[in-house]
């Protein structure tokens, strides 16, 4: 029937419903009611009517007679019913999880580093530990990009309060389509940064495990999966050394995220628009100018005329000059 309600999500089976659908237009009655309206023979519509009775839909009289529970309340305690058994279901998840993990570890020899490869298998395990993530996720990433951006797991981490940090290399930027994608990571909340060159990619989630790339060869997935502690407190070192010492991209960018700068400040007051802060960061990354204007959306001749602003606003007339008159004025 085409208005049923789903009530075997509750537990009640089909033919159930169907008997207790017939006693709620009738106000109640008995097995050989539901043997008549059913065409059931009566052991059948016997253990019909007890299933329902179990459910707390029908009450039983002496008589024999069965009558109906109003659904408002019956249904909404068969519910909430439910709804404490898949609690407990989840509840026991934590130690079902505890027995899975020293299961893993034991295959793996107990510490919990396995080597995977196979573009299927690194995608599976870098989902996961990016779901696993509840504090932060920390990377270093670098070409060759071998797993395309998966937008709505990224935003979804974000969105529940994960910090994520990212540091790029230079030929992130340099690479087609690497500015698009990267901006995109940016505008949904990730802290990014760049540096002119990284050794490693690496994908880490709380500190707890950790994906690190064992080949830089275009094409070859092989990476480590460790939750060693020795190995994993090695590599949060690495990430802070990068981190600290890469420039940081600012949030929006691009000709339709220009901000012009307060008027009437001071030199030492004003801050750098976006787009300053992400030409500098760039800069001090080594990115060629054919890069910049690439990743921009602009001309090589538009990218040379902001160059020239800038300058002009440094009181310089050289990238390295405009490096240290940004960190004079802290830009940088």
């Amino acid at each position: 029937m085409e208005d049923a309600a789903p009530l075997d999500l509750v537990g009640v089976d089909a033919e159930a419903e169907k008997a207790y659908r017939h006693l709620l237009a009738c106000g109640g009655g008995t097995v050989d009611d539901v043997m008549a309206a059913l065409g059931v023979p009566y052991q059948e519509g016997l253990a019909l009517l007890e299933r329902l009775h179990r459910f707390g839909l029908v009450t039983r009289r002496t008589s024999g007679e069965f009558l109906t529970v109003d659904p408002r309340h019956a249904l909404r305690a068969l519910v909430e019913s439910r709804e404490r058994q898949l609690a407990s279901v989840r509840d026991a998840a934590g130690s079902l999880g505890a027995i899975f993990d020293t299961a893993k570890r034991a295959r793996n020899g107990g510490h919990g580093t396995l080597v995977i490869s196979g573009p299927e298998a690194v995608g599976d395990r870098y989902y996961r530990l990016k779901q696993a993530a509840r504090a932060e996720i920390c990377s270093l990433d670098r070409p060759p990009f071998l797993l395309a951006p998966n937008a709505p797991l990224d935003e979804a981490v974000v969105g529940r309060g994960v910090r994520v940090r990212a540091v790029y290399a230079a030929s992130s930027f340099v690479a087609d389509g690497g500015w698009p994608e990267l901006g995109s990571l940016v505008s949904r909340g990730e802290e990014a940064r760049i540096t002119p060159t990284l050794p490693i990619k690496l994908s880490m989630a709380d500190r707890s495990a950790a994906m690190v790339s064992l080949s830089l060869a275009a094409g070859n997935t092989e990476c480590l999966y460790t939750e060693a502690p020795p190995l994993l407190e090695a590599l949060a070192e690495l990430f802070e050394r990068y981190w600290a010492v890469a420039s940081p991209l600012a949030r929006d960018h691009g000709p339709d995220a220009q901000v012009p700068p307060p008027a009437g400040l001071p030199e030492e007051d004003r801050k750098p628009t976006d787009e300053e802060r992400n030409l500098l960061a760039l800069f001090a990354a080594g990115v060629k100018d054919e890069a910049i204007a690439r990743q921009f959306g602009i001309s090589s001749r538009t990218l040379r005329r902001r160059i020239q602003d800038l300058y002009a606003e440094l009181g310089t007339t050289s990238r390295f000059g405009a490096g240290v008159a940004a960190a004079r004025r802290d830009w940088v």
